[in-house]
C-alpha cells in the first residue's frame, strides 16, 4: 500500500484534469448531485476529502483516488494472505495491480474508479467468510454498497452472488429475507440523490426529485443508447484493445503464471474461481460493448480477477523456485517503469490551462456555447469553485438536450433565460416528449433547440457571445450559426453580425505540454490550440495582416513542438 501511493502520488495531475475531474471535484465540493449514476457513496467522501485544507480542492479530491487506490492495493494484499499465498506471492500481484492500467490511471485524478476497486476487493474478501453466518450478511450489505458507485461493480456482485450460492447451496434460500434486507440498507446513500436534488445544488443533474427522474439516473438511461448498440466489428475491435491492455497490465510474462494459477484455485476453491470468473467476464462484456474514450476503468473487475489468478500463480513459482522468490517482483517493476512514462498525470495542466485561456479569450460578460466537455467541466470548477471569471457565462450546448439543465441555467444565469420564456416553453414541450419516448415530430424538436440556442447568441444586451466550435461543425452548427459572422479570438469564435477582426495577443495564453501520458485525449485537447490558431491565422491573411500570421503561426509551433515531437 505504501509503494503504490507514493508513486500514485508522485504521478498525481496537479491541477484539475480532463473528462470528469472538473464537474467530479466541484461535485464533491458543492454537494451537487453528479452525473448518472449519481456516485452518492462518492460524493460524500469526496466531501469529507475537499474540506481537508491542502492545495485546491482538485488536489483533495485527487489524493483521495491515491489514497483509495492504495487502500484497495493493501486490502488486495490481505485477500492474497487470507487465500493462504506467501507475502513474496501477494505482493507482487499486489504490485501489479496496482501499476497496471486500469488502477494507475484512476488513482491520480479525481476518479469514481478507485473506489470501486476498494468495494470489490471488500465484497471478495466477504466472499471468503460466506460459509458463516455473518459473512453472508457482510457480503450482502457490501454488494448493496458497492452497487451505490458504479454499474462496473455490477460484475463482482454477480460473480460474488455465484459463488455464494454455490458454498451455501439449499441453506440460501432461508437466509434470503434477510440478504435483501441488507442490500437494502447497503443501497440505502442513494437516498442522497433526491434529498440533495430537492435542496437545490448549484448543479442537480438529472434533476431525481420523483420516483421516474430517480430511476432513469441511478440506471443511466441517459447513457443507454451508447451501451451494447455498437456494431459486432466495433465489438470487435474494443475486445482487442482490451485483451492487449489486460495482457500489458500483466506485463505479458503473467498471463500463463494466472491461468495455471487459476488451475490451481479450481481444485481447493471451486465456488470462488467460478465467481472470479464470471465477474471477470462480465465485466470484460460490458467493457467492450461500450465505446467511450476512457473505457480502461471499466475493465476494472476482470483486472482484479486475473490478479487474483496471478498470485496463485506466483505463489506456485515461489514454492518451487524459492532461491529466486523474489523474482515474482520483476514483473511489478517492469510496468512501473512503463507507467510512469504512459500513465503519470505529472505536469499534465492540459485542462486547465484551456480553460483559463478559453476564459481569458472572452470579454466581460460574455457568453460562451461549448460543446466540449474537456472544456465545459474544468471552467465549471473553475467559475464554481476556485472562482474564476464569474462574469462569464458557459453553456454546454449537449445538455441543452436535457431539461434538468435549463433548470441549472434557470437559477444560475436569470438574464440569460428570463427573455427567452417563450422559446423554452415551446422547445420544453417538445423535449418531454422526447425524454419519455413520445416525440413523433423530430424537425420541430430541432426547430425549437435551434432556436433557443440561437436566442442565448443573438442578444439585444450588447453582451459578447463566443462559440468553441466553427460554423461548419455539422448540421447544429451550420443552423445555428447561419447568417451570423464568427471570427476567431483567442480560444473562440466571437458570434456578431459583422466582420471585423478584434486584435488579440496570443503570447498571453499559458501552453504547457507534459512530459509523459500524452494518449490520444491529451493530444486532441492540445490540438485545439494549432486548430485556433490555423482559422486565425487564415482571417488574418484575408484582412491583409500577414506579419500577425506569420508570428502566430511561429507561436503556436513553439508551444506545441513536444506534442509534435512524441510518437
Amino acid at each position: 500500500m505504501g509503494v503504490s501511493l507514493v508513486v500514485y502520488a508522485s504521478t498525481a495531475a496537479p491541477a484539475v484534469g480532463l473528462i470528469d475531474s472538473g464537474e467530479l471535484s466541484a461535485g464533491c465540493y458543492l454537494l451537487n448531485v453528479l452525473h448518472p449514476t449519481g456516485y452518492p457513496l462518492y460524493t460524500l467522501l469526496g466531501r469529507l476529502a475537499s474540506m481537508i485544507p491542502l492545495g485546491s480542492v482538485a488536489n483533495r479530491l485527487t489524493g483521495l483516488s491515491a489514497v483509495l487506490s492504495a487502500s484497495g492495493v493493501g486490502l488486495f494484499v490481505w485477500l492474497c494472505r487470507r487465500l493462504g499465498f506467501s507475502a513474496w506471492a501477494a505482493a507482487g500481484a499486489g504490485l501489479v495491480l496496482a501499476f497496471s492500467v486500469p488502477v494507475w490511471s484512476v488513482s491520480t485524478d479525481a476518479e469514481v474508479h478507485a473506489l470501486t476497486l476498494v468495494l470489490s476487493v471488500l465484497v471478495w474478501l466477504g466472499v471468503l467468510e460466506a460459509g458463516q453466518r455473518r459473512g453472508l450478511l457482510l457480503v450482502a450489505y457490501l454488494a448493496g454498497l458497492a452497487l451505490t458507485n458504479h454499474m462496473s461493480v455490477v460484475s463482482v456482485v454477480v460473480g460474488a452472488g455465484l459463488a455464494v450460492s454455490l458454498v451455501m447451496g439449499r441453506e440460501l434460500p432461508r437466509r434470503l429475507p434477510v440478504v435483501v434486507l441488507l442490500i437494502l440498507l447497503g443501497l440505502s446513500p442513494y437516498l442522497f440523490l433526491p434529498l440533495r436534488a430537492r435542496a437545490g445544488p448549484v448543479m442537480a443533474w438529472g434533476n431525481p426529485v420523483n420516483l421516474e427522474r430517480f430511476w432513469w439516473h441511478v440506471t443511466g438511461r441517459q447513457y443507454q443508447v451508447w451501451m451494447f448498440s455498437l456494431p459486432a466489428s466495433q465489438v470487435l475491435a474494443n475486445a482487442g484493445r482490451g485483451v492487449v491492455m489486460l495482457g500489458r497490465s500483466l506485463a505479458w510474462v503473467l498471463i500463463p503464471a494466472a491461468a495455471a494459477g487459476a488451475f490451481a484455485m479450481f481444485r481447493a476453491r471451486r465456488a470462488l474461481v467460478l465467481g472470479l470468473t464470471a465477474a471477470g467476464t462480465l465485466s470484460f462484456l460490458y467493457a467492450v460493448n461500450y465505446s467511450i474514450p476512457d473505457i480502461e476503468a471499466y475493465f476494472l473487475p476482470a483486472m482484479l480477477t486475473l490478479a487474483v489468478f496471478a498470485a496463485a500463480g506466483l505463489e506456485l513459482a515461489v514454492r518451487r523456485w524459492r532461491t529466486v522468490r523474489f523474482a515474482v517482483l520483476l514483473p511489478a517493476v517492469v510496468l512501473l517503469a512503463a507507467g510512469f512514462s504512459d500513465l503519470s498525470r505529472r505536469g499534465h495542466y492540459v485542462a486547465y490551462d484551456a480553460a483559463v485561456n478559453t476564459l481569458a479569450s472572452a470579454d466581460s460578460g460574455a457568453v460562451i456555447m461549448t460543446d466540449w466537455w474537456d472544456l465545459y467541466a474544468p471552467i465549471f470548477y473553475l467559475q464554481h469553485v476556485e472562482g474564476l471569471r464569474p462574469d462569464v457565462c458557459v453553456v454546454d450546448r449537449e445538455l441543452v438536450r436535457r431539461s434538468w439543465y435549463l433548470g441549472y441555467l434557470d437559477r444560475n444565469y436569470p438574464w440569460l433565460m428570463e427573455r427567452l420564456q417563450q422559446e423554452k416553453a415551446d422547445y420544453v414541450f417538445y423535449l418531454d416528449q422526447f425524454e419519455h419516448g413520445r416525440l413523433r415530430d423530430p424537425a420541430a424538436i430541432q426547430r425549437c433547440f435551434i432556436s433557443l440556442l440561437r436566442g442565448f447568441l443573438v442578444r439585444d444586451d450588447m453582451r459578447p457571445t463566443y462559440v468553441t466550435f466553427a460554423a461548419d461543425a455539422g448540421p447544429d452548427a451550420r443552423q445555428l450559426l447561419s447568417g451570423l459572422a464568427v471570427v476567431p479570438v483567442g480560444l473562440l469564435f466571437r458570434v456578431g453580425d459583422d466582420s471585423g477582426l478584434p486584435a488579440f495577443d496570443y503570447t498571453q495564453l499559458e501552453v504547457r505540454v507534459p512530459g509523459s501520458g500524452l494518449d490520444q485525449r491529451t493530444r486532441v485537447n492540445l490540438e485545439r490550440y494549432r486548430y485556433f490558431a490555423r482559422e486565425r491565422a487564415r482571417a488574418l491573411l484575408n484582412a491583409g495582416r500577414p506579419e500577425e500570421a506569420r508570428s502566430l503561426a511561429a507561436w503556436v509551433d513553439m508551444k506545441l513542438r513536444p506534442v509534435a515531437g512524441q510518437r
